[in-house]
């Protein structure tokens, strides 16, 4: 009877390992690309040469600076892309795939709302594919079995019109945005409209308390829907400085202006995120994207902070890990949605309503004014 048991026993887990085998073979024993980046575009326009991209942002051009060399470096790839908050694309990808098959689906998803690569991830909605250069990536800015990788950093700090505020008594950290000299001068994206933004105020929170929140709000600055228009109005001298946007690390030639991180304050980083659908129809293009983002071509140019280890960041920057920011915890924070919300209704009453179109439909040749 004994022998009997265990010879079921034996059944049993040999069924247990031999599931937990497929499921590893399935993510975490994926291998990375080994393919060229020739070898993937030849594979793109064998399937067909299209590529449809929906990417984060708020405001059309926003992706035009990458996308740009992506087509000039594929040119028999005809690409689709649109550009849009994250909050919007996020629904329509979730509306298109409840819908089933493959329309409206994109080829690669592109979004600041990292928490919900988490949720897709644990509903299998995306592929397991590690793009070459994949092992390179900053371990916690990838999902270590290749559902998502990050493709780039996207920092918020301070950025200021130096023909208006000189250099040297430019605001570096939180304090110095209470100044009265700046009344005025100082646009702000609604941090209740953008999660980056809310989270730089919650940190901003933590670090001075509630009491800080309500002397910026009192010092009346001007506040805008999504985080272009304050380096629009800066770039056109309309407004002097802003700490809820970014820029090139670099100076611009021509552009009197200067992105300058803060002194002593923690400051906010995340990598955008990417994954292909499960649903995707040009898959092969999807990975010849994702392929092209971590490869040294676009990394050595980018902007702000590469998402390779082993690729320098420009104007002598440092990698991310050495400076005041932390793009997991950004993660960590947005899978928080308790938090998130309530902090959210708590900005809409310091502050009040959000005002005006949506970031994506904001006209930039017109100066924001205070409400």
């Amino acid at each position: 009877m004994k022998q009997k048991n265990y010879f079921f026993l034996f059944l049993i887990l040999s069924s247990i390992t031999t599931s937990i085998a497929q499921t590893n073979k399935g993510s975490a024993y994926v291998q990375v690309e080994t393919r060229s980046l020739e070898e993937l575009y030849a594979e793109a326009l064998k399937e067909g040469g299209e590529f449809v991209l929906r990417a984060g942002g708020d405001k059309s051009d926003q992706i035009d600076y990458y996308l740009d060399m992506f087509k000039a470096r594929f040119p028999k790839l005809k690409v689709t892309h649109s550009v849009d908050v994250s909050i919007n694309h996020a629904p329509r990808y979730d509306n298109a795939r409840a819908a089933g098959g493959e329309k409206n689906i994109p080829d690669v998803i592109q979004f600041q709302t990292l928490h919900r690569f988490t949720y897709y991830t644990e509903q299998g909605y995306l592929d397991i594919y590690k793009p070459k250069n994949w092992d390179k990536v900053f371990p916690d800015y990838k999902d270590p079995h290749g559902h998502w990788t990050g493709l780039y950093g996207v920092t918020f700090s301070n950025y200021v019109n130096t023909d208006i505020i000189p250099e040297s008594k430019a605001p570096r950290d939180a304090l110095d945005y209470l100044d009265p000299a700046l009344k005025g001068k100082v646009i702000l994206t609604y941090p209740h409209d953008d999660d980056a933004v809310l989270y730089q105020f919650w940190n901003l929170k933590e670090m001075y308390g509630w009491e800080y929140l309500e002397k910026l709000v009192a010092t009346e600055p001007v506040w805008t829907r999504g985080t272009a228009m304050p380096y629009v109005a800066i770039n056109n001298g309309w407004y002097a400085a802003s700490f809820t946007t970014f820029w090139a690390f670099e100076p611009i030639p021509g552009l009197n202006t200067k992105f300058i991180i803060p002194e002593n304050d923690y400051f906010l980083t995340w990598f955008q995120a990417a994954g292909i659908p499960t649903q995707a129809k040009h898959k092969a293009a999807a990975k010849l994207y994702l392929n092209w983002m971590l490869s040294e071509e676009f990394q050595a140019k980018w902007l702000q902070f590469p998402v390779r280890r082993d690729v320098k960041a420009p104007a002598d920057y440092q990698s991310v890990h050495h400076h005041n920011t932390s793009p997991a915890d950004f993660h960590r924070w947005l899978l928080k949605r308790d938090i998130v919300e309530r902090f959210r209704m708590q900005m809409l009453h310091l502050i009040g309503p959000v005002i005006g179109p949506t970031p994506i439909d904001i006209d930039y040749s017109v100066k924001p004014e205070r409400n």
